[in-house]
């Protein structure tokens, strides 16, 4: 029996609007709060200093985190782990993943576009789980491994005391989040057990919680089988595939904090490379954000953590720059890709009852 496709994730409208104006509300708050804290003076210069090698060098960074943050779903979409899925459709689940994370709270509905493009394009439901799961692991290894080593390498005068304790406490909790899943991924049954107490203890709540603890035993259900077929196969045919997909999302992250050494260097010149590992702990922080999208977290955490390697005049302009690089873009595209697998969709429903009539 072929895997069931997932119904579209698109909010309904009246949610859609309060997300967007929640992430463009947060947004613009707290580019007026860095901007009262460190005004931007003389921007003709500073945007004169943008040539176009610096243009055309962050153009194809661009390019290239679009093709990374694709390709490691693609390495377990291969055919050969999981069915095959195009590096396009991986790309473009990734962008409706940028959607939904940018217009939801704590980004909690990237996951769900990201399985319905993919569903959509030929995996299974449990394959694209299991890659969502698997992918959310290597981010989580490497924020641990990689804001160790920041924290380890950083001047004493980069951070704060109290930011630097606090950022310490979020990377051994990421450590011991990820043993925890992989741990989870590693003893299935067990994992499988514990599901199915907590659903069964959620389901006593309200109406709504109920629904979702019914919806998430059927789910357990339909497709635990697939679920333990599809750990079977990484075991026995992908142990060298998940070492790859460590390492494009190791490469992919670092794409990123490269992309913004390149603006801020832009911007005003030479930047101390300590500017990367300061990025590394920013992004920890604005990827367990609570608001849509990071939306004013990561303004306000530019000021915090960036005060010290970015001049006062090209804060806001590196915010905004970097904001169009690593998320508004990808968000605009994922709103194309989301809104087309929608309406494709409807028209094969559509063409299916009228087949069948």
């Amino acid at each position: 029996m072929a895997s069931p496709q997932p119904s579209s994730p698109i909010p309904a409208r009246s949610k859609l609007i309060v997300g967007t104006l929640a992430f463009g509300g947060l947004t613009a708050l707290g580019l007026v709060a860095l901007i009262r804290w460190r005004p931007p003076s003389e921007l003709d210069s500073i945007l004169a200093r943008i040539t176009p090698g610096f243009a055309v060098a962050l153009l194809a960074l661009l390019a290239l985190d679009f093709t990374l943050g694709g390709l490691r779903y693609r390495l377990l979409l291969d055919g050969r782990v999981f069915s095959r899925v195009p590096l396009w459709h991986c790309m473009r689940a990734n962008w409706a993943n940028m959607l939904l994370g940018a217009i939801t709270p704590a980004q909690t509905g990237g996951g769900a576009a990201q399985l319905y493009v993919l569903c959509r394009r030929g995996a299974r439901l449990s394959e694209a789980i299991l890659c969502s799961l698997l992918t959310f692991v290597a981010t989580l290894l490497f924020f641990a491994l990689g804001g160790l080593a920041a924290l380890g390498f950083l001047p004493g005068e980069a951070l704060s005391r109290g930011v630097l304790v606090a950022l310490a406490v979020a990377v051994a909790v990421i450590a011991m989040l990820a043993g925890l899943l992989i741990s989870a991924v590693t003893a299935r049954r067990r994992t499988v057990r514990l599901l199915r107490r907590f659903l069964n203890a959620v389901s006593r709540r309200g109406t709504r919680v109920r629904r979702w603890a019914a919806a998430g035993r059927r789910l357990l259900s339909r497709e635990i089988d697939r679920l333990a077929s599809g750990v079977r196969a990484v075991a026995s045919r992908g142990k060298v595939t998940l070492v790859w997909v460590c390492a494009a999302t190791a490469v992919l992250y670092l794409n990123k904090y490269f992309m913004g050494y390149v603006l801020a260097a832009s911007l005003q010149g030479p930047v101390d490379l300590s500017f990367i590992g300061l990025q590394l702990l920013q992004h920890i922080v604005l990827y367990f954000s609570p608001t849509p999208g990071a939306s004013g977290v990561a303004e306000a955490s530019t000021g915090l953590l960036m005060n010290r390697v970015l001049l006062a005049e090209v804060t806001v302009l590196w915010v905004v720059g970097w904001r169009l690089l690593t998320t508004f873009f990808g968000t605009i595209l994922g709103a194309f890709v989301l809104f087309a697998e929608a309406r494709r969709h409807v028209d094969d429903v559509r063409a299916e009852e009228r087949g069948a009539a």
